[in-house]
C-alpha cells in the first residue's frame, strides 16, 4: 500500500534537492506543486496554509526583482515574521508528520528557507565550485565543531552517549534537507545577508550581521532547548555557521557545518529528540 504522506515529504524533499540538480522553476515548482497537492489530499495541510506559503513566494520573487528602500525592509519584516511563525508552528493549518513521540518531520518550518534558496541565493554548480567549498569549509567545520564539543562537555550541557537512534536514515535525510538546508537558507541566506547589506561591507557589517543573526537563531530555538547553558551553545553554533557563511559566501558551507554538528550531536551525545 502506498503511503501518501511519505510521498508528500518525498516530493517536498525532491523540491529542495532539485535546486542543486537543475535550478529551474519548472523543476522545483513541479515537485512543490506535487508536494502541496499530496499535502492537501493527506490533510498534512489545510487550504489556509497556502496563504503564508504563497506570501513567502511572492516576497522572495519581489526581492529577486530588486525591491529597495523602505519597501524592501517592510517586505523583509513580513517575511521574517511569517517565517518565525512557521518555525514555532504558530500558523494553523499545518499537521506535521509524527514519527515517534519525539521525532516529527515538519512541513511548515522548511518554507522559511525554501524560496530564499530557490529564488535568491546562488548555489554551487560545478565540480570545481564544490571542491573550493570543501577546501575552505571542512577544516573550519572540524575545528569549530571540535572546540564546541570540548566546551560543551566541560561545561556540562551535553555528555557522551553514543547510540543508534531509531529511524536513523530518515532522521539524517530530513535533518539535512528540511532542517539544515532550510534553516541556513533563512537565517544566513536571508536574514544575515539583509543585515550585512544594511550595515555595510566593513568589519561592522560582518560582525553585526553574524551576531544579530545568531541571537535571532538562538531565540528561535528557545522552545526546543532544555537549558540556558545549552541555549548558549546554540548561540555559539549560530556564530559558527554565520562566520563560515560570511567567510565563504557559499550557503552550502553553513549547511554542511549545521548538518555535521547535528549529526555528531545526534549519534554521540545526549540528544533531546529520540
Amino acid at each position: 500500500m502506498i503511503d501518501l504522506q511519505a510521498l508528500t515529504y518525498l516530493a517536498f524533499g525532491m523540491a529542495f534537492l532539485s535546486l542543486w540538480i537543475h535550478k529551474s522553476a519548472w523543476l522545483w515548482g513541479s515537485f512543490l506543486v506535487i508536494a502541496l497537492s499530496l499535502a492537501l489530499q493527506t490533510k498534512t495541510i489545510d487550504p489556509f496554509a497556502l496563504i503564508p506559503i504563497v506570501t513567502l513566494l511572492l516576497i522572495q520573487f519581489w526581492f529577486k526583482k530588486g525591491v529597495a528602500g523602505l519597501q524592501r525592509w517592510v517586505a523583509f519584516g513580513i517575511a521574517a515574521f511569517i517565517s518565525t511563525a512557521l518555525i514555532f508552528h504558530w500558523i494553523p493549518g499545518f499537521h506535521n508528520w509524527k514519527i515517534t513521540n519525539h521525532f516529527w518531520i515538519n512541513f511548515d518550518a522548511p518554507f522559511a528557507g525554501f524560496f530564499v534558496l530557490a529564488l535568491n541565493l546562488p548555489l554551487l554548480r560545478s565540480r570545481a565550485q564544490w571542491s573550493e567549498m570543501a577546501l575552505k569549509t571542512i577544516p573550519l567545520v572540524v575545528l569549530g565543531i571540535g572546540l564546541m564539543i570540548g566546551l560543551a562537555m566541560l561545561a556540562g550541557p551535553v555528555s557522551w552517549q553514543p547510540k543508534w537512534p531509531s529511524h536513523l536514515f530518515l532522521r539524517l535525510a530530513s535533518n539535512l534537507i528540511l532542517v539544515s538546508a532550510a534553516e541556513e537558507g533563512f537565517f544566513r541566506g536571508f536574514v544575515q545577508e539583509e543585515l550585512f547589506n544594511r550595515f555595510g561591507k566593513g568589519a561592522k557589517g560582518h560582525i553585526g550581521a553574524v551576531v544579530l543573526t545568531s541571537i535571532f537563531f538562538t531565540l528561535c530555538h528557545v522552545k526546543w532547548t532544555a537549558s540556558f547553558s545549552l541555549l548558549g551553545f546554540v548561540f555559539l553554533a549560530g556564530l559558527l555557521y554565520g562566520s563560515i557563511y560570511q567567510y565563504t559566501k557559499m550557503i552550502e558551507s553553513s549547511i554542511l557545518c549545521h548538518f555535521t554538528l547535528n549529526f555528531v550531536h545526534m549519534l554521540f551525545f545526549t540528544y533531546h529528540a529520540m
